[in-house]
């Protein structure tokens, strides 16, 4: 079996290997990551250059005035793409498990380039949700391109690896709201989801022509009797990765539950609506570089210790600093306590997929991602739900309280699936 190294420069795509060998990916990995760091990186911009001012879009272009009726439409808007997003990642997992990961993340691109494209022609609200929906069943960048890393990367280096994914998703996120939001301002909001289509099509043009995949396909059927053995769940994978599915269901819970109140408590602290949304951005942008940050760093860390005890450590300690959150007063101490606890959550995720990924056969990891990326678009859609009453009835400073008890649940719950891996 040729090595991955002795592979000419013109060599396909997508490298079909016979047998249980494994190429040689030190010498590939690091460009390979590159490509779709790049790649991630743009679809973040794109994912976020235009998603957070729908709300302006429907109020200005759709005559939606009735603020009950903008609340319905938004909150339609933002729960349609993961709750169909829940359903579809496995699907889609299991498919590049046999057909290839590289073709599945390509086949997110093109869903996201259509989706979030046919947004700035959309003439109504039930549009703009139908548009959510596809979304949802034909995107899931991240979860495409965290198998398709997993399994050409050297096990050493996956830590890191996944770590890095994560990074160009807050960098590319910070970028693309940033610049969103002067261009939707000077020149539309429909101007900004067209950019959006084309960052998306940048990623898929990336990918396309400068990365590669090596990977054995299962010894299955092929035609429709193939496509239906692919698509049959690995009981026996998902059975032994259930405790880390649901830990990462409860690590979006925990991390979404306070998301969408903090405007509200940067207005609260600020004393006004005036100016408010420039200090939010401002914390936004800082706390997207401690993700940045964070995804490099415990990535990093992940790989030289367990995955589990750096979840544990993690996950206290942000329990700590949001919980300090609701004693705050000042900006100044939000913008520190925010960016430590960001920092520190953002350790979790990276720590979860390598042990995710340690845990499962390589054959068998896109449909693992996929059900990974299923359980956390759960708890996303489940955390505002939850969190709502709370802000509601006792106040916002009670969502941070809140929200402090469910990541130290997180570290309980790591360290009884360590119990059960029996790594403790």
């Amino acid at each position: 079996m040729p090595q991955l190294r002795t592979q000419s420069a013109d060599a396909p795509a997508s490298v079909r290997l016979s047998g249980g060998n494994t190429p040689d990916f030190t010498k590939t990995w690091k460009r390979h990551l590159c490509v779709i760091w790049s790649a991630q990186f743009l679809s973040a911009i794109g994912f976020s250059f235009g998603l957070p001012f729908i709300s302006y879009l429907m109020q200005e272009d759709m005559g939606v005035t009735d603020k009950a009726e903008l609340a319905y439409w938004v909150a339609a808007f933002s729960a349609a793409c993961p709750l169909t997003m829940m359903f579809f990642s496995p699907v889609w997992g299991a498919l590049g498990d046999r057909y290839g990961r590289r073709r599945m993340l390509l086949r997110s691109y093109i869903g996201g380039a259509v989706a979030v494209g046919l947004i700035s022609v959309a003439q109504t609200p039930l549009q703009l949700v139908m548009l959510r929906v596809i979304q949802g069943a034909f995107c899931g960048t991240m979860s495409a391109s965290q198998a398709l890393i997993s399994t050409q990367t050297p096990r050493e280096h996956t830590g890191f690896a996944l770590g890095a994914l994560n990074s160009a998703m807050f960098s590319g996120t910070i970028a693309g709201a940033f610049a969103g939001g002067y261009v939707a301002e000077l020149a539309g909001y429909r101007l900004a989801f067209a950019i959006s289509a084309l960052c998306f099509i940048l990623s898929f043009i990336a990918v396309f022509f400068f990365s590669r995949e090596y990977y054995t396909p299962p010894g299955k059927a092929s035609g429709v009797r193939g496509m239906l053995d692919a698509l049959r769940p690995e009981t026996a994978q998902l059975a032994l990765n259930l405790p880390i599915l649901l830990i990462m269901c409860l690590v979006m819970f925990s991390r979404s539950f306070d998301t969408s109140f903090v405007p509200l408590f940067v207005q609260e602290l600020h004393g006004g609506i005036d100016g408010a949304s420039r200090i939010t951005g401002a914390l936004s942008g800082l706390c997207g570089l401690a993700g940045v940050v964070s995804g490099f760093l415990l990535g990093y860390l992940a790989d030289h210790y367990p995955p589990g005890r750096l979840a544990v450590i993690s996950a206290f300690l942000t329990a700590a600093f949001m919980f300090s959150i609701s004693f705050v007063w000042g900006l100044a101490a939000l913008f520190i306590l925010r960016f430590a606890m960001i920092f520190m959550s953002s350790g979790i995720d990276p720590a979860m997929q390598i042990w995710l990924a340690k845990k499962t056969d390589e054959r068998s990891r896109g449909q693992m991602f996929g059900w990974a990326s299923a359980m956390r678009c759960l708890g996303l859609g489940l955390a505002p739900v939850a969190g709502g009453p709370i802000a509601a009835n006792l106040g916002i400073r009670f969502i941070f309280a809140g929200g402090s008890v469910f990541f130290i649940l997180t570290a309980l719950f790591v360290l009884l699936a360590m119990r059960y891996y029996k790594e403790i």
